[in-house]
């Protein structure tokens, strides 16, 4: 069996999606008005759920279109969003309401460095699974004033530890969208 070759890149994704954080997505269906921060991590849970079962499914390896994901790409990505999502949280919480910054992160370049096209159904549904339950973990640890604590991404945009949960949970429904999952 042969190595696959590193496919076409996706058009890069330049939009700014922090809007999902107010108004609800009329591609995916989300809305932040029904999403309470205690509902994060059972919505992160149920997610991982659905994802699993779309990286096993037959064909999840194959790519729609040339410059599209494979849903086994998009289940590597959204695994790492479980992780950078995460670990931002966990830099708003350790400020201890000070605030803080967090790198941009390129989905681009991580997709191409992990060669998340190389990736196979059941080791991608393991790796959703070990993420979400420490992504649900870590998000059902903020109480009270601390859901505003804040966090500034190298971008410039602002977010509080809610707001970057919403902007996390888009994340996972839009992808399960994308996938139809």
């Amino acid at each position: 069996m042969t190595e696959p070759n590193a496919p076409v890149a996706p058009v890069a994704d330049v939009k700014d999606w922090t809007w999902v954080t107010t108004r609800a997505c009329p591609e995916c269906g989300f809305d932040p008005a029904t999403v309470s921060p205690e509902d994060l991590p059972t919505l992160i849970l149920g997610a991982a759920e659905r994802f699993e079962v779309a990286v096993e499914r037959r064909g999840a390896e194959e790519r729609p279109w040339p410059e599209t994901w494979s849903p086994i790409e998009y289940g590597q990505h959204v695994a790492d969003v479980m992780a950078v999502m995460t670990e931002r949280l966990g830099l708003i919480l350790d400020s201890d309401g000070a605030g803080t910054e967090f790198e941009d992160w390129d989905q681009d370049a991580a997709a191409v460095e992990k060669e998340y096209w190389k990736a196979n159904g059941h080791a991608t549904a393991v790796l959703i699974k070990e993420r979400a339950e420490a992504a649900a973990k870590a998000w059902a640890e903020p109480v009270g004033e601390q859901w505003s604590w804040a966090g500034l991404r190298g971008n410039g945009s602002e977010f509080t530890a809610q707001s970057l949960g919403l902007y996390f949970a888009h994340d996972l429904i839009h992808h399960l969208h994308d996938v139809a999952g």
